[in-house]
């Protein structure tokens, strides 16, 4: 699924972002290559980290 729509990131992307040691939104747009245009898709972005982070992941890759 999409997240941000400005970067064409989808939620694998965020997800695999987040896996190679992102943790704060900047750190995913970085990580992949893109700038936040609209915004919209921070609160989505945020999301996926906390849930890796509550799940463990962050920081492991698969």
């Amino acid at each position: 699924m999409y997240i941000c729509l400005c970067n064409g990131f989808t939620d694998r992307d965020v997800k695999s972002a987040v896996a190679s040691g992102a943790q704060r939104i900047a750190n995913v747009y970085e990580t992949l290559g893109g700038a936040p245009q609209c915004a919209k898709c921070c609160t989505n972005i945020r999301d996926i980290i906390r849930e890796s982070m509550t799940e463990g992941t962050a920081g492991v890759r698969r």
